[in-house]
């Protein structure tokens, strides 16, 4: 998968749920499609939040804050 960089701006106390969102709105239909199910995030990536998975921070609805990165990825496992 090709890396990709969208900057985005949100309002303030914006949670990392409305960022991916909003990256979502921007990138269209083909990137909703590799990050949305069943209009929520996808279970097969990980939302990371200033290089930590946001599930270690309290979760998806975490706020961010200004300067904050978002970086979603997909979901490897080893063997």
């Amino acid at each position: 998968m090709k890396e990709k960089v969208i900057d985005v701006e949100v309002p303030n106390y914006s949670t990392v749920r409305q960022v991916v969102n909003r990256v979502v709105e921007l990138g269209g239909e083909e990137l909703r499609n590799l990050i949305m199910h069943d209009d929520d995030i996808s279970g097969n990536l990980i939302v990371m939040l200033n290089k930590k998975d946001v599930e270690t921070l309290g979760g998806i609805d975490i706020i961010v804050h200004d300067g904050d990165e978002v970086t979603i990825l997909p979901h490897v496992q080893g063997g």
